[in-house]
């Protein structure tokens, strides 16, 4: 980038990119994640589609063995190549289980990966609400700053549908929310000189936060 932003024409390419980074990471973190994993792989690195395959039989699996249908499962899947030895490997966010003792499904699922892998290393953590912000998320996808000048997350996570639909009810929810407290403002400040929030504007301020989550 240019010290003089008006000579540089991409100047706002990478504010823009960091811009979509975090908005992603804060729509993942209002998903109810119950496990983090990462996936790796014994020996020589299966092909894309092969590794691929793997991780969806992971997880098309998790999702028998909670006894819940495929297509409910909360799924955000990431593949990337190590920083030190260049190995592809995966992170993953689950939610949806359903399950009540979240320690024993822990070491089922990795006794799962290493059946499915050939015994290679698996990494299955649960899932920190206390942490669940937007920089935990980015975190955990193996995001950094370096990666964020390259490109965007939307480009390289995998989200399921339900992950999707999930999201989408959340915002449409909120809008509902939103709207009626536009109205009810509405009803209150036609009293004269009053003003419930104190703030100037304050009823505009829901419409900038549900376009802000939808961007």
């Amino acid at each position: 980038m240019a010290k003089n932003p008006r000579i540089d024409p991409d100047w706002h390419k990478p504010i823009w990119k960091s811009e979509v980074g975090t908005d992603f990471g804060i729509s993942l973190a209002r998903v109810p994640w119950e496990y983090f994993a990462t996936h790796s792989f014994k020996g020589k690195v299966p092909r894309p589609n092969i590794a691929y395959g793997m991780a969806y039989r992971w997880l098309q699996d998790t999702a028998k063995i909670c006894a819940v249908p495929y297509n409910r499962l909360l799924i955000a899947l990431r593949g990337e190549l190590g920083e030190q030895h260049g190995r592809f490997h995966f992170h993953c966010l689950v939610g949806g289980t359903a399950t009540r003792n979240y320690h024993t499904l822990q070491f089922r699922l990795i006794g799962l990966w290493k059946l499915i892998s050939g015994n290679a290393r698996v990494d299955v953590r649960q899932y920190d609400r206390s942490q669940a912000g937007a920089e935990y998320v980015a975190k955990c996808l193996g995001a950094n700053a370096y990666e964020l000048n390259k490109y965007s997350f939307a480009d390289t996570v995998t989200l399921s549908a339900s992950v999707i639909r999930l999201i989408a009810s959340l915002d449409a929810r909120g809008e509902r929310r939103c709207g009626l407290d536009r109205r009810k403002d509405g009803l209150v400040t036609k009293a004269a000189g009053h003003n419930p929030s104190g703030v100037p504007g304050a009823s505009n301020l829901c419409d900038e936060t549900a376009s802000r989550l939808r961007a």
